[in-house]
């Protein structure tokens, strides 16, 4: 068996650090969860530089290594610089910003200043996690989607590495929905100056010429029919083998709004003909095998022949619309 080049197995350990961050961020009970995916994120990044510049070095180590000089008797410092080890005695290697002026200044590779500065705020967030503060729980949201969105279009480009298989897109389900305000405590002056630093650095990136990478990056999840050949198709369905998209008690109630009164109640808004009656039992029985339009909700959800409540989307009524004639104002609630 061939062996792994060292640029292949760094950026294998970048997309386990990577994957391991999302995991973290989309656990919701996990509190501290911005300030640990930017910890780990960091790590995936540099990571992910380090095996470029390796790359770019035919995989030699001593390009990652640190060096510096020594003093001598006459207490000045050598002219010879030394490997830099840490109190074990293993070399150290390069920082995260050392890294990317190393493959700036001795590789033709550079690194694109949306990145760079998308780096920059989850280095704020990391190092500001010690006073308990995140930068308004939006604009972190988008800090930290960008910096996954950032690594899987390097690696793309960088090593050709294909990351859609790791499901990262279908990950940001807890990037999504973040409230429009948050309650917390007065801010110190230093929180204050967080706040608006990070805010300047998204607000620079979204100046200058196009580009394929972000400071910041707005994720929206959102139900919508589109006749579109591009649009990533979602759907719900029991196959274990699918992307997983986790449902919050919220998001099935945003999705599932109505109890069976409330559709009879809507129905008879929406149609001058509608009726409860035997056709309306014969439109609605195939329906309500379908998840797209009906979810029951189980008294005991381990044991399906408990008591039930079915609870149905407002997208059943384009089934209706084919069988009843709308009132000339009805609108759906």
């Amino acid at each position: 068996m061939a062996q792994i080049a060292r640029s292949v197995r760094l950026l294998q350990k970048a997309d386990a650090a990577l994957l391991s961050a999302i995991e973290v961020y989309n656990r919701p009970t996990f509190a501290y969860r911005e300030e640990t995916f930017s910890i780990l994120a960091l790590n995936a990044w540099e990571l992910l530089l380090k095996a470029k510049l390796l790359a770019e070095h035919s995989n030699k180590l001593r390009c990652l290594h640190s060096f510096e000089p020594r003093t001598t008797k006459a207490g000045e410092p050598s002219s010879k610089k030394y490997l830099k080890r840490n109190r074990s005695g293993t070399p150290t290697t390069h920082s995260l910003w050392k890294t990317i002026t190393e493959l700036e200044n001795k590789t033709a590779v550079r690194v694109d200043s949306r990145i760079k500065s998308n780096l920059e705020a989850l280095v704020e967030i990391r190092d500001n996690a010690v006073h308990f503060v995140v930068a308004s729980p939006q604009l972190a949201k988008q800090v930290l989607a960008a910096a996954v969105r950032n690594f899987v279009e390097l690696a793309r480009q960088w090593f050709q590495h294909d990351l859609s298989g790791r499901h990262f897109f279908l990950m940001p389900i807890g990037f999504v929905d973040a409230p429009d305000t948050a309650a917390g405590l007065d801010l110190s002056r230093d929180e204050s100056k967080l706040i608006s630093f990070l805010a300047q650095l998204a607000s620079s990136g979204a100046q200058g010429a196009a580009s394929a990478f972000n400071v910041t990056l707005e994720v929206n999840l959102s139900f919508k029919r589109t006749t579109s050949t591009a649009a990533l198709a979602v759907s719900i369905t029991d196959d274990p083998t699918a992307p997983q998209v986790a449902l919050t008690e919220d998001d099935f109630k945003k999705i599932y709004k109505w109890t069976y009164q409330q559709l009879i109640d809507q129905l008879k808004k929406r149609y001058v003909d509608f009726k409860v009656n035997s056709k309306f039992s014969a439109i609605k029985k195939p329906l309500l095998a379908d998840p797209k339009y009906v979810r029951p909700r189980f008294l005991d959800p381990d044991n399906p022949k408990s008591g039930r409540k079915d609870f149905y989307s407002p997208t059943v009524l384009a089934e209706f619309d084919k069988h009843y004639t709308r009132k000339p104002s009805a609108s759906a609630a």
